[in-house]
């Protein structure tokens, strides 16, 4: 809503008012015709559409990384370290495998007969090779285990963003016609 009241004490009375045409417009005939009634003089300008303009800065943003739980750190590096472990298991047994196989490998070379304990060693680096390759395996799913849980428990980052002000306080100085208007305000 307008202050009228302050607009008409700040402007003289006058100043609103036209002065009346003294004759019709058309006028006596043979005459011409009388220049248009000056324009109004415009109301002042109050102060109360006054919008200062936006103040501060930029935005600050603020990225904060996420941090991972002492306890799922240790139990993802868990998972892991039990996946090394049956593939290290997988290894012995791959060992023993080929250990047997070349014992094996070297008999036949020589082309002696086949005897129970060739048998025994032939047997042991085939089961041998069996459990490598099932250890290998579980270990392999473990581990991979573990870097999908990795990845699925990554903590996610946050990002903040400040809008500043400006300064607390605000100070107006709007002029008008015979005067000032001063105000201010302030933020908190």
């Amino acid at each position: 809503m307008r202050l009228a009241w302050l607009a008409a004490a700040l402007v003289p009375s006058g100043a609103l008012a036209q002065p009346a045409p003294t004759e019709p417009a058309g006028g006596p005939p043979g005459t011409t015709a009388p220049a248009p009634a000056p324009a109004p003089a415009p109301a002042p300008d109050t102060g109360a559409d006054y919008r200062p303009p936006p103040r501060g800065g930029k935005d600050i943003v603020i990225t904060v990384e996420g941090e991972r739980s002492r306890n799922n750190a240790i139990a993802i590096w868990g998972v892991a370290g039990a996946g090394a472990l049956l593939g290290a298991v997988g290894l012995y047994y791959n060992l023993d495998a080929r250990s047997s196989a070349n014992k094996v490998s070297t008999v036949d070379a020589a082309h002696v007969p086949w005897t129970p304990a060739l048998q025994a060693d032939y047997d042991n680096a085939h089961s041998s090779s069996v459990k490598a390759g099932v250890f290998y395996g579980i270990g392999g799913a473990v581990i991979l285990g573990a870097i999908i849980g990795a990845i699925v428990t990554q903590p996610t980052s946050e990002t903040t963003v400040i809008h500043p002000h400006g300064a607390g306080a605000t100070a107006a100085v709007v002029p008008i016609p015979g005067g000032a208007i001063v105000g201010g305000g302030w933020t908190f």
